[in-house]
């Protein structure tokens, strides 16, 4: 008989708490048909529970991997412990997996697509037995979740059936469907649900892993969320490029880049030269979910180089604008190209591009060039000319306290008025931007503005680091830009002299985990809002996010909250910036 499965096994018996479905005890398939028609505690059962923490009240994602939600039995829970929307992936009622016909678990790990179910209960199902058969006040139902648990360096999607307590008066209404659509809404109250996602894989990236790492560890979480997955490898330079220029943009709510930092680079580049770039820029989100030797991206955005947290932070994280940053240089005066996350002329730019070769080693053949040239004691003139947002070091901690608070109220403001709404923060967020947003100030064909100022000769002629970017971190264990805001319509600028001694160059290199280097008196720290650059050496290297630039006079400046991309709590991620 349709509904009598789950009276014949054991499950978990749980409510819906402030943070998370709270796990109260296990109910007993034998003591649910008591005469009493009590739900008794099954001691056997919950003696039988693997726990791997002595605490009252725990996280069920630090539950043990031997307990395999695809096994035989259910997966039971001990008591007080907690699955936080922040981990919870999906629910649907359970009536139609556990019936007679021996259906399968349309959550399983890592395979397939998600059913959506008709959460509507059916007359005579289990979910309206809850009541009847358990003798419960206001009533009960059965609940498939699948939620992201730690399985070793990862997450994985895990399924447990929990019998849910919900009272008639609820706020949220009550009844089972509501019960299901109430886990939801807690779970994707910050963002949209079943996003729509294109995402572009580099098969030569994470040293010719990168389809792998996203298959085996990014898909598994994103086909549980049910997003909807279209998928596409590039094949060759500018591929991903040629893809963002020519994609129906009504399609999809996210670009997801499967790669380093250079498709991310090619996609944005990509939609700003579309003839509707507006209504681009207007309806898709860029991410990254970190399959390169270079994920300076997701570490900023999503706080991991691992694909599959990265998968969970994409699903969870707040759709937010960005600032870019558009270059200008003879070779493509008339094409200006965009740049997400950093420029660079000197040690650093010379590191990247020419350890390309060594690219298999991965991340640390960028340490092993910076070490190289840093005790050359290379030097690299230019003439440099910016226009100063913040210019002491003194003004540019008030500058980041200024906008770091207003971004904060920004954040807490919006979440208001979203769970005000009943609706996702998504749909919060009114701030479009138009033509005008994409319009240059300044041309590098005049002269330079008045209001701009010439970086002395004595350190510009001596150029040892001179580099400029928008995101706090270049790599896990580097916050090189550490006072880096998503939307304080500003470029942070980093200049060292190549005759700084050895013995201060190298605590300046151990700090940068810190992001303290900035603090030291041989760096140069600024805000700015565009700059202008002119190689006196003849031939070196340029580098834009990464990738090898005309060697060639090059001038920047900011284009304010051009670009959607999508951030955990509303920010970049946290850098402690002022504790320093």
């Amino acid at each position: 008989m349709l509904g009598l499965y789950k009276y014949t096994k054991s499950y978990s018996r749980a409510i819906l708490g402030s943070a998370g479905v709270v796990i109260k005890e296990q109910v007993s398939g034998n003591s649910a048909q008591a005469a009493d028609g009590g739900l008794a505690d099954d001691s056997d059962s919950q003696s039988s529970v693997v726990l791997e923490t002595a605490s009252l009240i725990s996280c069920v994602t630090c539950l043990s991997d031997n307990m395999d939600s695809h096994s035989t039995d259910p997966l039971l829970l001990p008591s007080n412990m907690v699955i936080p929307y922040a981990k919870i992936l999906n629910a649907r009622l359970a009536q139609e997996t556990h019936s007679e016909s021996g259906a399968d678990d349309s959550f399983a790990e890592g395979t397939g697509s998600v059913r959506t179910a008709d959460s509507s209960p059916k007359p005579g199902s289990s979910a309206l037995r809850g009541r009847a058969e358990t003798g419960l006040k206001n009533g009960g139902v059965l609940v498939d979740i699948v939620f992201a648990k730690p399985r070793r360096n990862d997450l994985v999607p895990k399924t447990v059936t929990l019998f849910i307590e919900y009272a008639s008066d609820d706020f949220y209404g009550g009844g089972e469907a509501d019960v299901v659509e109430e886990i939801l809404r807690r779970s994707y109250k910050n963002t949209k649900r079943n996003k729509s996602i294109l995402v572009i894989i580099n098969p030569y990236g994470g040293k010719g892993k990168a389809h792998k790492l996203y298959v085996t560890k990014a898909k598994p979480i994103l086909v549980a969320s049910d997003c909807h997955l279209d998928v596409v490898e590039t094949k060759y330079t500018s591929h991903a490029s040629e893809i963002a220029a020519t994609v129906d943009i009504n399609k999809y709510d996210v670009i997801a880049c499967a790669s380093g930092d250079g498709i991310p680079h090619e996609v944005l580049n990509g939609l700003f030269g579309r003839p509707d770039r507006v209504a681009a820029f207007n309806k898709i989100a860029i991410t990254q979910l970190p399959c390169g030797s270079g994920n300076a991206m997701s570490i900023s955005c999503h706080g991991t180089s691992n694909p599959s947290y990265a998968s969970l932070s994409l699903v969870k994280a707040t759709e937010a604008r960005v600032d870019l940053m558009c270059c200008t240089q003879p070779s493509y005066a008339s094409s200006p190209r965009v740049s997400f996350l950093s420029q660079t002329y000197g040690v650093i730019a010379e590191s990247d591009i020419n350890t390309e070769f060594m690219r298999w080693i991965g991340p640390a053949r960028f340490e092993l060039g910076v070490t190289l040239n840093i005790f050359q004691r290379r030097k690299y003139p230019c003439q440099l000319y910016v226009k100063y947002a913040a210019k002491t070091k003194n003004e540019l901690r008030e500058h980041y306290t200024l906008h770091k608070a207003r971004i904060t109220q920004s954040f807490r403001s919006e979440l208001m008025d979203s769970a005000s709404h009943l609706g996702d923060l998504s749909s919060t967020i009114s701030d479009t931007i138009d033509d005008s947003c994409f319009q240059l100030k300044w041309s590098l064909d005049e002269p330079i503005p008045q209001d701009w100022e010439e970086i002395d000769a004595s350190l510009t002629d001596n150029l040892g680091i001179f580099y400029v970017g928008k995101m706090p971190y270049i790599a896990p264990d580097a916050k090189f830009f550490p006072a880096a805001l998503h939307d304080d319509g500003a470029m942070d600028m980093v200049i060292t002299d190549a005759r700084t001694p050895l013995t201060r160059i190298a605590p300046i290199l151990l700090s940068l985990d810190k992001g303290s280097h900035v603090l030291q008196p041989e760096v140069e720290h600024s805000k700015i809002e565009a700059y202008r650059l002119i190689p006196k050496l003849k031939s070196s290297i340029i580098s834009v996010d990464g990738e090898n630039f005309p060697f060639e006079p090059i001038q920047v400046e900011v284009l304010p909250r051009l670009a959607k991309t999508l951030l955990k709590n509303g920010c970049y991620v946290e850098t402690e910036f002022e504790a320093l």
